[in-house]
């Protein structure tokens, strides 16, 4: 095949496929019909059945066809995109996706009366994907643009500055930024004096101002108290774990010392220096498990009364 043959075949092919879309276009123009709603339709069908990958594709398929002729579902196809990545618990790409359909809807010329109403809807399921994605990740959830944007911005309804500010408290205090769900929170109040009542309000305060206040017990000073058996649980109030520290480590002490006294060395070395170095390095280990358990469990307690 020459390459003329070639382009002229490539052009035939090109010219078909404009006249494909042209036609569709005026199909849609003049009967208000979406002409690839099999295709949408085909997608739902795909992911009830539970086949997510096919249904993602068709799903990506309709919405690339989209750029020729804009049909009737592309928001809808956005969102059950968007829950179909959810599903598979792709959670940036659900969001991504989820913000996509709010374009959608808002640039939709057949808007209807709730196209604000709708609009908020989507925006609070963003908002919760958002959450999702940003869950474990090593900042705070309002350096997120969009989040940002939603908590500040006087453009959104209430109901999604409010939603937003909300879960950027609870992210913030579930990874342990608590002086950034602070400032969020004071932004709440200050935005919505009246969102919380009087008790709601004080239960709050008071357990931010304990978390400031909060002074964690120190690991290091564990370990070294440890020293000492069962002292370092005791620091950590762990008493429990203190008193079996000190009866099994004391214990092993003091038949060591008596080896020694009555110079068993030959017992000491073999039966006694092992397991009194394994015991002494646990007695260590266990003393900072129990501050860190300590120091976790305070903040947690905190964190549960304001959540």
């Amino acid at each position: 095949m020459t390459l003329l043959t070639k382009i002229k075949k490539s052009i035939a092919f090109s010219l078909t496929l404009l006249l494909l879309v042209l036609t569709n276009s005026f199909l849609f123009a003049q009967t208000g019909l979406d002409p690839y709603q099999d295709l949408f339709l085909y997608a739902q069908k795909l992911e009830k059945a539970g086949a997510l990958e096919e249904a993602e594709l068709e799903y990506k398929r309709y919405l690339f066809l989209q750029d020729y002729s804009a049909g009737l579902h592309q928001t809808q196809a956005f969102i059950e995109l968007a829950r179909l990545y959810e599903k598979k618990e792709e959670w940036e790409r659900a969001a991504q996706t989820m913000q996509k359909a709010i374009l959608s809807q808002a640039a939709d010329l057949c808007q209807t009366e709730n196209i604000e109403a709708d609009l908020n809807k989507l925006r609070i399921e963003h908002i919760r994907l958002l959450q999702k994605s940003e869950e474990n990740m090593n900042k705070s959830f309002t350096e997120n643009l969009f989040i940002f944007s939603y908590m500040n911005l006087p453009d959104f309804s209430d109901s999604v500055r409010q939603y937003a500010i909300l879960a950027a408290i609870e992210n913030d205090l579930k990874d342990g930024r608590n002086t950034y769900a602070q400032k969020s929170y004071n932004l709440l109040t200050n935005t919505y004096p009246d969102f919380f009542n009087a008790e709601e309000s004080q239960i709050i305060s008071t357990n931010f101002l304990n978390m400031t206040d909060f002074k964690p017990k120190k690991q290091m000073l564990a370990a070294y108290l440890s020293l000492f058996p069962g002292l370092g649980q005791l620091y950590a109030a762990h008493y429990k774990d203190s008193l079996n520290a000190f009866l099994l480590n004391g214990s092993i002490i003091a038949v060591s010392t008596y080896s020694l006294l009555t110079l068993d060395l030959w017992t000491l070395t073999l039966l006694e220096f092992n397991p009194l170095i394994h015991f002494m390095q646990g007695n260590i280990y266990n003393a900072q498990k129990d501050v860190y358990d300590y120091n976790s469990q305070k903040l947690r307690g905190y964190q549960e009364k304001i959540l």
